[in-house]
């Protein structure tokens, strides 16, 4: 039985598939569903992890951004974690709205508030699995570094 050869080349079949992989972050109030806010309100973001690539380049780009904000940091290192949380309140120190940067250690915690929208994972390769999986179990959208899992294995 002779084969059917595609007429799709694989050129032509990554520029349609682009639109679809563009990595987007959209709040859970975006749909508008158990009744919360509408989607013109501010994202609130929580960050995980605030380690260098966090805080070089995650936490500037976020910080750029008026239709969204870091409302708590979470990290094991009080360090990192405090100066995390001085560089979010000095952006936002002139917004009258502004309620503060909360910050914590363990990630559990602000998973479970129900005013944050979106999660940022930056903590190292080994710990991005259990972070995402709450998050996601918590309805909250996630943006994680790669790998999301350390091994195959565990991605099962």
């Amino acid at each position: 039985m002779a084969t059917r050869k595609s007429t799709i080349s694989r050129r032509s079949f990554l520029k349609a598939s682009t639109v679809i992989a563009i990595p987007t972050v959209i709040a859970s109030t975006a749909i508008g569903r158990d009744g919360l806010a509408s989607a013109s309100e501010r994202i609130s973001i929580e960050i995980i992890g605030t380690g260098k690539m966090c805080s070089r380049f995650h936490q500037n780009t976020l910080l750029g951004f008026d239709d969204l904000q870091i409302a708590a940091v979470c990290d094991v290192d009080t360090t990192r974690r405090q100066l995390a949380k001085r560089k979010v309140e000095a952006k936002y120190d002139s917004r009258t709205d502004y309620r503060g940067c909360d910050e914590y250690n363990d990630f559990r915690e602000v998973i479970a508030r129900q005013d944050i929208d979106a999660v940022l994972i930056a903590t190292p390769d080994f710990w991005h699995a259990i972070p995402v999986i709450e998050a996601c179990k918590a309805g909250k959208d996630v943006y994680c570094e790669k790998p999301l899992t350390l091994t195959l294995r565990e991605a099962k």
